[in-house]
């Protein structure tokens, strides 16, 4: 069965040019998140809370954890998952991204885009002595049943493949985050695409295709993490 069914949540970043006009029209930005018919935050409820400071404002639910932030260089949305990730997912790239482009990019002009990140959160229960045996081998068994473990590394991603428009040198790369909790093994893939030059307009930046392979791309990473969770269950 696909490690899709651990995903916990998913974090959405876009990274523009620094803007220096976002401070000035934040407070319009925020009503038009919560308020506008178009915007799929509109939801009663969904961010109750506004926390602000000279650069950001950051919309959030404490009950859920799940947040959006913006301010003069990206804006990142991060919200929790239950058993629906499909469902989820196409509300991402159906709704959230279309709502940026067509509406709130497109209203503020927020332009010059850099890259986009999708960050997929898993958590595997019963998992969590996959990070131990790495710390066992690169010790030469030496340490054992390690605790609070973290392991990060990452892998540039540059072919022919994987560009979309000619004469650029656009690049994806994905990072791998792992680590453990007493009952389970937390694993982020972070897959990010670099424009190279920039792209002015969001509505040119194929967003909803790094979206698709991104998620096709999971498939990659679960080749090897399945092979432990197969293990243990």
């Amino acid at each position: 069965m696909s490690l899709k069914k651990n995903i916990a949540g998913l974090t959405l970043g876009i990274k523009y040019d620094k803007n220096f006009r976002i401070p000035d029209v934040a407070g319009s930005m925020v009503e038009d998140i919560l308020r506008d018919k178009n915007s799929p935050f509109s939801v009663k409820d969904m961010f109750p809370r506004i926390q602000e400071s000279p650069r950001e404002k950051i919309l959030y639910n404490p009950k859920t954890t799940d947040y959006l932030r913006f301010n003069t260089d990206d804006i990142i949305l991060g919200f929790s998952i239950k058993d629906n990730f499909e469902k989820t997912y196409k509300w991402l790239v159906g709704s959230v991204i279309k709502y940026y482009k067509d509406n709130l990019f497109k209203t503020y002009g927020i332009k010059n885009f850099r890259r986009v990140g999708i960050i997929f959160h898993h958590k595997i229960p019963h998992a969590h002595e996959f990070p131990s045996k790495i710390v066992k081998e690169i010790t030469d068994n030496k340490i054992s049943n390690a605790e609070d473990i973290f392991i990060s590394f990452s892998k540039k991603l540059q072919s022919t493949e994987a560009r979309y428009r000619k004469g650029v040198n656009d690049y994806k790369n994905t990072i791998y985050n792992i680590g453990n909790t007493e009952d389970a093994l937390l694993a982020d893939l972070d897959y990010q695409f670099y424009y190279e030059p920039g792209i002015e307009d969001l509505r040119n930046a194929f967003v909803e295709r790094i979206c698709a392979d991104a998620e096709s791309f999971l498939e990659n990473f679960y080749s090897w993490l399945s092979k432990y969770e197969t293990k243990r269950n």
